[in-house]
């Protein structure tokens, strides 16, 4: 889930090196260069580029998003029969609501998609705001729509889409590539039953030390190989290997504030929500967010509305598809645009977050825009339009209400349970320790709603030792925070630590808080260190690395928030 940030010089240079490997992110979303997203609340109006012939070209636009008639719109598609008489719009969201849930590499459960090309592949390795971006990205190459998406870079206008990456102009940016005139594209000489063509440079990309894609099932039931990426997930995915390399480039360049721009996507009313819409979360300004597309939409008697979510993770991995019960909690959570202030003194409302859909590229005067599509306009909630925004974390609150007070508290259960999980794989992971929190205040909320318990009540209950271990933190004031390439066996090494401790305060008749995983002492991590050196098992204990640009580097020690300071022994 979260956040990138964008260093235009180096971007440019890495690129021209040949798409070298950008580091990784915090957990749950984004990576580290990425092109800044308009600072304007009012963010919908920015014009797109001229459109021009260049070769930057990664695909050409065949078609536009509102066909229904023309000869490659009645043809049967992935989740559509011939003659369907659907826009590409409702054919991208058919091809969303018709994904498999399947078994994850690790744990849970994830998407299995279908190609166009007769495959079917399991999700891949990802940031929560490039799930969402991969989605759209590739269904748009797949069927030559248009697609874009639009930033700031040194102050001016950058667009990255299907004409490759390009100033107002329609111009190619120096020292991004030129994809059509260096990398093939295979669409027209590949017939079904021929061996898949692959490009292997693409194959060698990778986008972070966490994009590792083994095991996860690709073409023809195989799965992909200990040592492969990002890259050799797109080589399986594309025949115009173009698109491979555009998608490794959003990946590190994009974020989930580029997803609140309403450059990018446009808010909508709760009512309207349907797969493939995405649901952003915003708590500050600058930084860290989430992301969450729309898998499922289904509507109920008495104006109900159930959906189910997937997402990635900073550190990447494959989206994990969250049930209904655990999905509807984000709908409703003020982070979504809804009302109250950020810790920067920002309004909720103002910073993007909510259920959004996709805007669509179309040609006016000769210059691309991305526009709210006219059918869409009954359900267009205008970014100026604070109130309305805001309200809709309430009106999630009745469309998504739960049976019962008992599907409530599992839903909380259940997504405290995820978080614990991550964080046995990634210790480090700052999302994962706040939606861990975020799920006990919908679980102190329903247990004393609905069974009269106090906090402590619940706490007593329901918290675990790793729960005060892996304290929540203040991700701006945390250089924990930035570190994604922690491990399952350090994470074993922490909790066997704070198990000794416990242990140690048990036989001396004292209760005492465990000593919380975060840097101390200057920003080391010696106190496990020594343990990982006591038990010898140094060599499983990794020094602190700046997986993600990291503004708190230098903090002599991280600062636990709120949430996070929950006294254990009260």
């Amino acid at each position: 889930m979260f956040r990138k940030a964008f260093l235009p010089t180096l971007l440019a240079t890495v690129v021209s090196m040949g798409i070298g490997c950008a580091a990784p992110d915090q957990d749950g979303e984004d990576t580290d260069e990425q092109v800044e997203a308009s600072q304007d609340e009012i963010r919908e109006v920015l014009t797109g580029p001229l459109r021009k012939s260049t070769d930057a070209e990664v695909w050409s636009v065949d078609n536009a998003w509102s066909d229904t008639t023309t000869a490659a719109a009645r043809e049967a598609g992935v989740a559509w029969a011939e003659n369907s008489g659907l826009t590409w719009e409702e054919k991208y969201q058919r091809w969303v609501a018709s994904f498999e849930k399947v078994d994850a590499v690790r744990w849970g459960k994830t998407i299995r998609i279908t190609t166009p090309y007769g495959r079917t592949m399991d999700g891949p390795v990802l940031e929560c705001a490039d799930l969402a971006i991969w989605l759209r990205m590739t269904f748009s190459a797949w069927y030559h729509l248009p697609f874009y998406m639009t930033g700031y870079s040194n102050g001016q206008q950058v667009y990255y889409g299907h004409f490759g990456v390009v100033n107002r102009d329609g111009n190619p940016v120096a020292g991004f590539p030129r994809f059509k005139a260096l990398y093939r594209d295979h669409e027209k000489t590949w017939t079904a039953g021929e061996r898949w063509p692959s490009d292997a440079t693409l194959r060698a990309r990778h986008v972070g030390a966490d994009d590792s894609v083994a095991g996860v099932r690709v073409g023809d039931g195989r799965t992909l190989a200990e040592g492969d990426g990002a890259g050799a997930y797109f080589d399986e995915l594309f025949l115009n290997k173009r698109a491979g390399y555009l998608m490794l480039l959003l990946d590190r360049s994009f974020g989930s504030a580029n997803l609140a721009d309403g450059a990018n996507l446009f808010h909508i009313t709760p009512q309207a929500t349907t797969p493939g819409d995405v649901l952003v979360q915003r708590w500050q300004r600058n930084g860290i967010g989430h992301t969450l597309p729309v898998m499922t939409a289904v509507h109920t008697p008495g104006d109900k509305l159930r959906v189910s979510t997937a997402s990635g993770s900073m550190p990447r991995r494959q989206p994990v598809w969250e049930e209904e019960a655990q999905s509807a909690s984000y709908f409703k959570h003020p982070y979504s645009g809804g009302r109250g202030t950020a810790a920067d003194g920002s309004a909720y409302a103002k910073l993007g977050g909510g259920i959004r859909r996709w805007r669509t590229p179309a040609l006016q005067s000769g210059r691309w825009n991305n526009v709210v599509p006219r059918h869409d306009q009954p359900v267009y909630v205008e970014d100026r339009n604070v109130e309305g925004i805001a309200s809709r974390p309430e009106r999630f609150e009745t469309l998504l209400a739960e049976d019962t007070p008992e599907a409530e508290r599992d839903s909380a259960l259940a997504t405290i349970e995820s978080a614990r999980r991550s964080l046995l794989e990634r210790p480090a992971s700052c999302a994962q320790r706040t939606k861990r929190e975020g799920a006990f205040e919908a679980l102190y909320d329903v247990m004393s709603r609905a069974y009269g318990k106090s906090r402590a009540e619940v706490d007593a209950q329901y918290r675990t030792l790793e729960d005060y271990v892996f304290a929540e933190l203040e991700y701006n004031r945390s250089k924990t925070c930035c570190w994604n390439t922690t491990t399952p066996q350090m994470a074993e090494l922490v909790l066997d630590y704070a198990a000794k401790e416990k242990a140690a305060n048990d036989a001396a008749g004292v209760c005492k808080q465990p000593t919380p995983f975060r840097s101390s002492a200057g920003g080391k991590y010696d106190t496990w260190k020594a343990h990982a050196a006591s038990l010898g098992r140094a060599h499983e204990w990794r020094a602190w690395s700046e997986d993600e640009p990291c503004a708190q580097r230098g903090v002599v020690e991280d600062t636990i928030g709120e949430r996070g300071a929950l006294a254990m022994c009260r």
